[in-house]
């Protein structure tokens, strides 16, 4: 390997890629996601450090933002009119309104459909919501809630 972060972007696809015994209904590993109890037709998983991926496009427009994807630098910025945050792929450094970030994780391309998959906690808690875990035996869903989001 050449690098550290190619092993780890490559175990992490492997794992995401590991389909569940049972698809029917949300579980731990793929959780069901909420944004102002409007449930998202998105796939979210489970990567390593414990962090909730998802594609980077349907959450950064259920919260309000436009989305920009810059292919030269495989990064995105989302904008609305508080705040900007800028990810790029394979990098631990996020920026919030400027404001440089250290990630627990990064985002990181699926070589499946190449969507820019980010960390949904960060994400939603950068532009200034509030993200619930709710767990129930096998199963899990997340609400990420924003009062000053409209409700589409």
């Amino acid at each position: 390997m050449k690098s550290p972060k190619l092993f780890f972007v490559l175990i992490l696809s492997v794992i995401l890629l590991i389909p569940s015994l049972n698809v029917v209904h949300a579980s731990r590993e793929k959780p069901t996601v909420y944004v102002n109890n409007q449930q998202l037709n998105i796939f979210a998983g489970i990567g390593s450090k414990g962090v909730t991926y998802v594609p980077f496009r349907p959450i950064f427009e259920k919260l309000n933002m436009t989305v920009n994807w810059d292919s030269n630098k495989k990064s995105v910025t989302a904008k609305n009119d508080k705040t900007t945050v800028t990810l790029t792929n394979n990098s631990y450094t996020a920026y919030v309104n400027g404001e440089k970030l250290d990630l627990l994780a990064p985002p990181f391309i699926d070589p499946n459909d190449n969507t820019l998959n980010v960390n949904l906690r960060f994400v939603a808690e950068s532009s200034g919501a509030k993200v619930t875990w709710v767990k129930k035996g096998n199963d899990a869903s997340i609400y990420i809630t924003d009062p000053n989001l409209n409700k589409n």
